[in-house]
């Protein structure tokens, strides 16, 4: 490995090539250490493989694109017939065991859209189908672990349900699940009511005349595009 990664950094050189990408399975991780005596660096990993870099010319400052720098999450802020808001208490995690309900929650997965995940999330979570209607409001945020980012959208969803009976909950996530008023959480303290941020963003998802969801929010629509073999959707968001 080491010979013929020199001879194609000679051949890079040679040929005036500036950013080399190098893929490396994580079977073969052995030969990382060698790519790095020679000038590459860590751009990101994934479950089977790490991806290195390398900007070969001396003197430059290196233009070639930073690893992934954002986590995406979103929220589902699900509203019933009746103008009830579902909520949750989580069994696992910082909130579990202290009587605070909030939004199903969750992480986007590889590839997945926002209105997707809003939606799978919530199956997930609580059982409940729900259709997406719109983006409310999000939070951009840089405190996450390992110097990351942070992108949290809340979603407005509407489903058919009425009865938290009707709900099959994800007993290693979700503890409790109840419907309630809009006002009842956004009151609740101390989250959302004492945290300015989130206290300002479910507010923002009030209309004026007190109904959740009556504000302009942000629609998403399908792209036209070429069949795609592996039936995924792309949208856009206005």
């Amino acid at each position: 490995f080491e010979a013929r990664l020199d001879a194609s950094l000679a051949a890079w050189r040679g040929s005036n090539v500036r950013g080399v990408w190098l893929k490396i399975p994580i079977r073969k991780s052995v030969f990382i250490s060698a790519a790095v005596d020679r000038g590459f660096a860590f751009h990101h990993a994934e479950p089977a493989y790490c991806m290195l870099t390398h900007w070969l010319p001396t003197g430059e400052a290196n233009p070639l694109p930073r690893g992934p720098s954002t986590q995406v999450g979103v929220g589902a802020l699900v509203v019933n017939q009746e103008g009830k808001v579902l909520l949750v208490q989580e069994a696992v995690g910082a909130s579990a065991g202290k009587n605070i309900w909030k939004i199903p929650t969750g992480v986007l997965e590889p590839r997945e859209d926002i209105r997707d995940g809003a939606e799978r999330e919530l199956l997930e979570e609580v059982g409940l189908r729900a259709q997406f209607v719109k983006v409310l409001g999000f939070r951009h945020t840089h405190a996450l672990p390992f110097g990351k980012s942070d992108m949290f959208f809340v979603c407005l969803l509407r489903a058919t349900c009425k009865d938290a009976s009707q709900l099959t909950l994800q007993r290693s996530e979700i503890a409790k699940a109840k419907w309630a008023d809009i006002r009842e959480f956004l009151e609740q303290a101390p989250y959302p009511r004492d945290m300015p941020v989130w206290a300002e963003l479910y507010a923002a998802c009030v209309g004026t005349d007190g109904v959740v969801g009556n504000v302009r929010g942000i629609r998403a629509e399908k792209v036209p595009a070429t069949p795609d073999p592996k039936g995924r959707q792309e949208y856009y968001y206005f």
